[in-house]
């Protein structure tokens, strides 16, 4: 199988298409770590609650798509 390129885009459900997800969630979810560092360090508070939720829901869609991949390479021959 070979990587898809960025005009051709991952076929949906395939394994590329699970990682492509995860690689767009982690990186969403880097910005918000980013951010909430920003928001720690001036010190403000609801924009650090703000990041930090968001952050954990990039990390659990990026974890429960990690999952979905798991189970759809076991089920490969």
């Amino acid at each position: 199988m070979s990587t898809p390129n960025s005009t051709q885009g991952a076929p949906h459900g395939s394994p590329w298409a699970y990682r492509e997800f995860i690689e767009e969630t982690l990186a969403m979810a880097r910005i918000q770590a980013d951010l909430g560092v920003t928001y720690a360090s001036i010190g403000d508070d609801a924009g650090l609650e703000y990041a930090v939720r968001r952050l954990v829901a990039y990390t659990r869609a990026a974890l429960t798509t990690l999952n979905d991949l798991r189970t759809t390479k076991e089920q490969r021959p």
